[in-house]
C-alpha cells in the first residue's frame, strides 16, 4: 500500500476510519440496532393543543376557567330537514340525542328534545305545542334551532380531560346510522383537532417516502452510480432511526410540528451526503488506492460539511428559546438528526466507500444524456454571474427592496380552519354552521365582580344584558349567550309560559328564587 501522508492527531481518525471499515460499520450497526429498538415506543400525539403556550397569561385563565365553570369544550351535531318539528324528524332527533348521551366522555348534552322534557312537567306537550311555546325564547334562536325552523343542534359538552378522539369517532358512528333519515354533521374544536390530527399521521406515514422514492428515482438517473445512491440513503436512514428511536427512548411523542422532522432530514441529509458522494468520486478518479482516496476526500470535505451542520443546528437551535413545547421538541430532534448526519457522513459513509468503491467520474462520452445538459446550465450561470454583475446586483437589490417592502404586510394565521382546503369537509361544515346557527368556536367572557351574591341583584342582571348586547353587536360574533338568558327561561317556565314572562325579574327574592328553580330544571353544571 503507498504510504500516507503524516496526519495530525486531529485527523488520526480519519486512517482508522479508512483502515478499519468493518469496525465502524459494526458501531454505527450496534449504535443504530439500540435505537431502533425504541422505535417501538414511538407514539402519535397530535392535536391543536399542542401549540399552546403554557405559561401565558391567557392560558392560565384558560384553566382558571376550567376549575370554576368545568370544561368548554362542545362538539356540535347539526341536523337539517325540511323541518326539524315535524313528528317524525323530532322523534329521529330525540333517538339520536339518547344515544350520543351514552357516550363515554360527554357530560351533558343539550338539544331540543332535552329542552322540552326539561321544561314539560306533564310529558303531554305535543310537538306543535313545543314550538309554540318556546317561539319567545331567544336562548334558542339561532343556539339550537334555526329561525326558520330547518336545522337544529345537538350540543355535546366534553368532560375535561376525556380522549375527544374516542368521542369524535363515536359520534361519527352513531350519525352513520341515523344520515339515511336526517342530514347530519359534526363540528367544533375537538372534531377539527382530530381531522388535524389525522391528516398529519396521514402526511407522517407518506410524505417521507415519497420524498425519499423521489430523491432516489432523481438521483439514480443523475449520479448513475448505484453504489453512491446506496450509501446517501441508507444514511439518512439510519439518522431517521436514531432520531426516531430517541423519541422513543425519550418517550416523546409525535406532535403535528415533530412530524416535519423526516421530510425535513431526508431533503437536507440528502444534501451532505451528496457533497461527499460528488467528491469521492472525483478523488477516486485521480487516486487508485481506495484509502488514500477516502482520507483524502473527507480531509478535504470534513471542515465545509462540519461549518455547514454546525451554521443548520444554530439556526435550527434558535428555536429552543420558542415558548411552544412542540416547536422545541421539533428543535431538539431536528438537531439530533443533523448532528447525527455529520457523524453518519464522516464515519459510515467513508466506511462504505473505503469497503465498495463507487465510480468516479466517468468519461464523457459514457455520460447520460442529462450531465452534459447540467455541465452546460452550469457554465451559462457562470457566464452570466461573470459577464453581467452589475446587471444581477441591480436584480438583486431589486429583491431584496420589494422582499422587505412586503414585510409589513405578513400576517399571522392561528385559525385552524385555514389549514384545510376550500372543498374540505370539515371547512365545509365550519362554515355552513353559522348560515342557519351560530357558529362552533365559542368565546367564553368571565365577568367577576368580587362580591358575594352579585348577580342576585336585578340591576347587575341587566347591566349583564347590556354588556352582552355590546358583545353581541361585535363583528364576527353570531349569538351573545349569558346567565341572564337562562333565568328569563326558567321564568318563562316557572310563570307558565305566559305572553311576556320570557324577562328578568325585578326583585332580588325573585332572582334567587329561579336560581333555585334554575338547578332544577337545568342542573348545577350550567352555573
Amino acid at each position: 500500500m503507498p504510504d500516507l501522508p503524516v496526519v495530525t492527531d486531529s485527523k488520526s481518525w480519519l486512517l482508522a476510519v479508512a483502515r478499519r471499515p468493518y469496525r465502524v460499520l459494526t458501531a454505527v450497526l450496534l449504535i443504530s440496532l439500540f435505537f431502533a429498538f425504541y422505535l417501538k415506543d414511538l407514539r402519535f400525539q397530535t392535536s391543536i393543543y399542542d401549540l399552546t403556550i403554557r405559561d401565558l397569561p391567557e392560558t392560565i385563565q384558560y384553566e382558571d376557567f376550567k376549575q370554576e365553570f368545568g370544561t368548554e369544550e362542545i362538539i356540535l351535531v347539526v341536523v337539517k330537514a325540511q323541518d326539524v318539528f315535524s313528528d317524525a324528524t323530532f322523534s329521529e332527533i330525540k333517538s339520536l340525542s339518547e344515544r350520543l348521551k351514552e357516550i363515554k366522555g360527554i357530560r351533558r348534552v343539550v338539544s331540543l328534545p332535552e329542552i322540552q322534557k326539561a321544561m314539560d312537567i306533564t310529558g303531554k306537550w305535543s310537538t306543535h305545542d313545543f314550538k309554540s311555546i318556546i317561539a319567545p325564547v331567544g336562548l334558542l334562536t339561532k343556539n339550537l334551532v334555526s329561525e326558520d325552523g330547518t336545522a337544529c343542534a345537538i350540543t355535546l359538552v366534553l368532560e375535561d380531560g376525556g380522549e375527544k378522539a374516542a368521542v369524535v369517532e363515536e359520534t361519527e358512528r352513531i350519525l352513520k346510522d341515523h344520515s339515511s333519515r336526517l342530514s347530519l354533521y359534526q363540528i367544533g374544536m375537538p372534531v377539527v383537532s382530530k381531522a388535524l390530527a389525522d391528516r398529519t399521521l396521514t402526511d407522517f406515514l407518506v410524505l417521507p417516502p415519497l420524498a425519499l422514492l423521489t430523491i432516489s428515482i432523481a438521483l439514480f438517473f443523475l449520479l448513475r452510480d448505484p453504489i453512491g445512491l446506496f450509501a446517501a440513503l441508507s444514511s439518512v436512514l439510519l439518522a431517521l432511526i436514531w432520531t426516531f428511536g430517541l423519541m422513543g427512548f425519550t418517550d416523546t411523542p409525535l406532535s403535528m410540528v415533530t412530524m416535519i422532522v423526516p421530510v425535513f432530514l431526508v431533503a437536507v441529509g440528502t444534501a451532505y451526503c451528496l457533497y461527499i458522494v460528488a467528491e469521492y468520486r472525483h478523488v477516486s478518479s485521480e487516486e487508485e488506492d481506495t484509502v488514500r482516496a477516502v482520507y483524502k476526500c473527507i480531509s478535504q470535505i470534513s471542515f465545509p460539511t462540519l461549518l455547514a451542520v454546525v451554521t443548520t443546528v444554530i439556526g435550527l437551535g434558535s428555536l429552543l428559546l420558542n415558548r411552544i413545547t412542540a416547536i422545541r421538541e421539533f428543535a431538539l430532534f431536528s438537531c439530533f438528526g443533523i448532528v447525527s448526519m455529520l457523524v453518519l457522513v464522516l464515519t459510515y459513509l467513508p466506511a462504505i466507500f473505503a469497503i465498495i468503491r463507487p465510480k468516479g467520474i466517468l468519461d464523457k462520452k459514457k455520460r447520460g444524456s442529462l450531465e452534459p445538459f447540467f455541465d452546460l446550465l452550469s457554465s451559462k450561470i457562470a457566464s452570466v454571474n461573470l459577464n453581467n454583475q452589475k446587471l444581477l446586483i441591480t436584480c438583486v437589490a431589486a429583491i431584496f427592496v420589494a422582499g422587505a417592502a412586503g414585510l409589513p404586510r405578513l400576517k399571522v394565521e392561528t385559525n385552524p380552519i385555514a389549514f384545510f382546503k376550500d372543498d374540505d369537509p370539515i371547512s365545509r361544515n365550519f362554515h355552513d354552521i353559522y348560515k342557519d346557527l351560530a357558529g362552533s368556536f365559542p368565546i367564553n367572557i368571565v365577568l367577576d365582580s368580587n362580591q358575594p351574591d352579585f348577580f342576585e341583584n336585578p340591576l347587575n342582571l341587566k347591566l349583564l344584558e347590556k354588556v352582552q348586547e355590546a358583545l353581541g353587536a361585535i363583528r364576527g360574533v353570531d349569538k351573545a349567550v349569558s346567565f341572564s338568558d337562562y333565568l328569563k327561561l326558567v321564568n318563562y317556565s316557572s310563570s307558565q309560559f305566559m305572553p311576556g314572562a320570557y324577562s328578568l325579574p325585578k326583585e332580588p327574592f325573585e332572582v334567587r328564587m329561579l336560581i333555585n328553580s334554575f338547578k332544577i330544571m337545568l342542573g348545577d353544571d350550567l352555573l
